[in-house]
């Protein structure tokens, strides 16, 4: 039996957070634009970032990190109401974690006494859509170019009754 939990992000999670996203990014994001995360960006420089980031915080921003025996298989991050990332290695697709991630961070959301929140996502990252469409989230009918070049469309999520 897998012991999985949803924490927030500890500056010692740097590595593995970033293995995470890369790995979910690749298998994702990396299919659509044609390159990998790594070719993006170095390792190190990431790692150091994310370091930084968890050290000293925004206001309103959170990391959350979710563990399948001792292992990061997913993180999620939101700055200010929008969900900024949400992304779970591929072997751990379909068990949830992503829902428990995005959970954590709506929590958070709301607790800022926001009454909605936000994300962008690739118009062609399908399997993606899908889940923020099965969760309760809508299209707000905008869209974007990417810094990649895909177009992205927002979706919003009501957090109040």
């Amino acid at each position: 039996m897998s012991e999985q939990f949803v924490r927030r992000a500890l500056p010692a999670d740097a590595e593995g957070f970033v293995r995470a996203h890369e790995a979910s990014w690749d298998a994702t994001i990396g299919e659509i634009v044609g390159r990998s995360l790594g070719a993006l960006a170095p390792f190190a420089d990431r790692v150091a970032r994310f370091r930084t980031g968890v050290e000293e915080p925004p206001p309103h921003t959170g990391a959350w990190v979710a563990e399948r025996n001792g292992e990061i298989v997913g993180i999620a991050v939101r700055a200010g109401a929008e969900l900024r990332d949400l992304y779970v290695v591929p072997e751990a697709w379909g068990r949830g974690v992503a829902k428990e991630l995005m959970e954590a961070a709506l929590a958070d959301i709301r607790a800022d006494s926001s009454a909605e929140a936000l994300l962008w996502v690739g118009e062609e990252n399908a399997r993606a859509r899908r889940f923020y469409e099965r969760e309760g989230w809508t299209q707000s009918g905008e869209t974007r170019a990417s810094v990649l070049g895909p177009t992205e469309v927002e979706y919003r999520f009501a957090l109040t009754d």
